[in-house]
């Protein structure tokens, strides 16, 4: 039978404990925001804690069900390493009337936009951009988001959340799905963790905010990765009974990089012997990046360029060679697909268990390769993180200091 790790199953309780807190403090902020920016801010934040809430619900679900008997299906096969997934360069066209942005007439309301990015029970939420009108023909939040232990398997999805500002301030009442969600999983988190659930979500009824409408969902993959910006298709929702009626194109744009774990750590090193036509040559080799790179001596790995360089493909191989073909002990056979062409490398490791060791890293790698694709055959960088912002803006008040010039202190003694 397949069990979820008790130590994980804390770790879940732990994250819908803070969500809790998060949420009871949101609530009491927004009771008290003086102003709109601050309401939006906080209604934001609202929104973005109650949907990390129903992700942790539904793993933790996922994990019970699991705990119930289903079946074990994990293997002894290898599987695929992790990555860091980052996503940058968000861009979201609009596309007004001719008579709203050309003639500047017609449409005069004014948006406040924000975003989420969902993997698994990852989310991030994005800058607000306000006062989204019909001079705006783009929107361009400038978040870096980093996403990190993620499976090849991973589905990254998006979701596009409006507000019109002409609209007054209404009651930010619970979400019915989240509400539907509680009662489904009641049974499966227990009384206590039900019970803290249940007493925030009833907390938060009574607060004032603004009711955000989602506007436009997205789906991207494996197959959106890339070091380029990609467009992508925009799933708009059905809006005709919404107070928002803000103009998606269908189309956004976004960089989806990724980085293997294979690609950024050295998966193995260590001396191995290469066959030639007369002889055997010895090499430090270091498997990463998806290539075996050889140097002469250990000493020139990092500092001099490789003596060669094998690409290890999605059609590589490797095959035993037994004691009646092999020429040198503990040998084996790579064979490499390089330009549409097999090359076969026959490599002799200095003990069986480096042999070992050898050939399941490569083994791993091919795997790896497979799984991951494009991030495999080329190094996509991965951009830093968007440093954490303020949850709720505060406008710093006026000082003496901020009054007082400052002159060039060596002029006021230059008589001394």
């Amino acid at each position: 039978m397949a069990k979820a790790s008790p130590r994980k199953d804390y770790d879940i309780q732990q994250k819908i404990d803070f969500e809790i807190k998060m949420r009871d403090g949101i609530t009491k902020i927004i009771a008290a925001c003086s102003n709109d920016v601050q309401s939006l801010e906080a209604s934001r934040g609202l929104l973005t804690s109650n949907a990390r809430m129903m992700a942790y619900m539904a793993e933790l679900q996922r994990r019970r069900t699991l705990e119930r008997g289903q079946p074990n299906r994990d293997s002894d096969d290898a599987k695929p390493c992790k990555a860091t997934l980052a996503i940058s360069d968000i861009r979201i066209p609009l596309m007004w009337k001719e008579e709203d942005h050309i003639k500047n007439k017609g449409d005069h309301r004014r948006y406040s936009v924000f975003c989420l990015w969902k993997i698994g029970t990852e989310i991030y939420d994005t800058e607000m951009i306000r006062n989204v009108d019909r001079t705006l023909t783009d929107m361009c939040p400038e978040d870096v988001l980093v996403f990190n232990d993620i499976s090849p398997d991973f589905e990254c999805v998006l979701e596009v959340y409006c507000y019109n500002m002409h609209n007054d301030l209404t009651i930010a009442s619970t979400p019915k799905r989240i509400r539907k969600k509680l009662n489904t999983l009641s049974s499966t988190m227990g009384r206590s963790m039900g019970k803290k659930v249940q007493s925030s979500m009833e907390n938060g009824e009574s607060s004032l905010g603004v009711k955000f409408t989602l506007i436009a969902t997205a789906k991207l993959n494996i197959e959106d990765i890339g070091s380029g910006i990609k467009t992508h298709n925009l799933v708009l929702e059905n809006t005709e009974n919404s107070p928002v009626h803000l103009p998606l194109f269908g189309h956004f744009c976004c960089r989806l990089g990724a980085q293997p774990d294979c690609m950024v750590q050295d998966v193995i090193s260590g001396y191995l012997s290469f066959q030639g036509a007369t002889d055997w040559t010895r090499k430090w080799c270091v498997l990463n990046q998806s290539k075996l790179q050889c140097w002469t001596n250990q000493s020139d790995s990092g500092i001099k360029k490789p003596d060669c360089i094998i690409a290890i493909t999605k059609g590589s191989n490797i095959a035993h060679r037994n004691g009646s073909t092999m020429q040198k002990p503990n040998s084996f056979l790579l064979t490499c697909l390089e330009e549409d062409k097999k090359t076969q490398y026959t490599i002799s490791a200095d003990s069986k268990s480096e042999k070992e060791r050898w050939i399941s890293a490569l083994e791993q790698q091919f795997v790896d390769t497979g799984a991951w694709q494009q991030a495999c055959t080329e190094f996509i960088d991965i951009k830093s993180p968007t440093p954490k912002r303020p949850q709720f803006p505060t406008t710093r008040k006026g000082s003496l200091y901020d009054a007082t010039s400052l002159k060039d202190s060596d002029s006021d003694f230059e008589d001394t």
